[in-house]
């Protein structure tokens, strides 16, 4: 990775320094409230594409704030889960286990999974920004495996068997994966799960500015690989989702109150730690940039 660098506009200055064994930034002045110029917009999603990840420490954001400069990136989803929005910013979609002023939020006391943002739609996100509201002293970690190193490394023969293949991701598969792995967490209900059905998508991304390919294997959303029965998909997903999240492609996040993280969903994938909750409270703000489809590998 590289060293410390700086960009420098007319509004001042752009200094990171890596933090992930081969992606991942902490970016300090770029101004978050208020106008943001254009040459300071393009030099911060100029360093997502070269980063994946990018880490801005210990700003206080309010959610109007924190709605805005999420829309600088472009327009933003409304979450599934609508409950766990907050009610007077719905584009806002919270997680933890808060519930103040009608807003409840989505709470996972079990497993997580390793996942892309919005991949059940058929125009998945582009980008996620996480926001510390209440942070946790230990625990909730949130962790990013890099799937574009991953998927670079892949053993040739591997590449080529997946070149091309397709997966369908559908949020009836995560309802009932939740179930089976989560059963005190609400799930969405069939409703809500209708508006969204199963969508093909490729297993290999093409990133549409960086023209990079990464892995796009989200198990607990994916109900199978087309061309293969039940047995041979979940195979072939675990043994790519193994290869993506070894150590070496891994950086995780440990919360500071008032971080603010983002990342690319079409070059990374993200999950989070458990922590305490009898003791303590977490509350974290998600918005989500949505996207355009899903360039095939072919």
């Amino acid at each position: 990775m590289d060293q410390v660098s700086m960009m420098t506009t007319g509004d001042g200055t752009l200094t990171t320094r890596p933090i992930g064994p081969t992606f991942g930034a902490e970016v300090t002045g770029m101004p978050i409230h208020g106008n943001v110029s254009p040459e300071m917009l393009t030099q911060f999603i100029a360093l997502l594409h070269r980063y994946r990840v990018l880490v801005v420490p210990e700003i206080m954001l309010d959610p109007a704030d924190l709605v805005a400069f999420s829309a600088r990136f472009g327009p933003l989803e409304i979450h599934s889960r609508f409950d766990n929005t907050l009610p007077a910013h719905r584009e806002i979609f919270c997680v933890g286990n808060v519930e103040r002023d009608g807003m409840k939020a989505s709470f996972n006391r079990g497993v997580e999974q390793w996942h892309a943002d919005s991949s059940y739609r058929a125009v998945p996100s582009d980008a996620s920004l996480f926001y510390g509201e209440i942070v946790p002293p230990e625990g909730a970690e949130t962790m990013f495996a890099d799937a574009t190193a991953a998927y670079r490394t892949l053993d040739p023969a591997m590449k080529q068997r997946i070149e091309g293949l397709v997966a369908v991701h559908s949020l009836e598969t995560l309802r009932l994966w939740g179930q089976r792995h989560n059963p005190d967490r609400k799930q969405n209900i069939p409703s809500q799960v209708a508006a969204f059905p199963p969508e093909r998508q490729p297993l290999v991304r093409v990133h549409p500015v960086t023209g990079s390919k990464s892995l796009y294997v989200c198990p607990a959303v994916i109900s199978h690989v087309e061309g293969m029965d039940q047995a041979e998909s979940e195979a072939l997903l675990e043994t790519l989702i193994t290869h993506a999240t070894q150590p070496r492609y891994v950086y995780s996040h440990r919360w500071r109150k008032g971080d603010l993280v983002m990342w690319d969903n079409r070059a990374v994938l993200h999950t989070a730690s458990l922590f305490d909750h009898t003791r303590y409270q977490r509350l974290m703000y998600r918005t989500t940039v949505a996207g355009n489809a899903p360039l095939l590998s072919y």
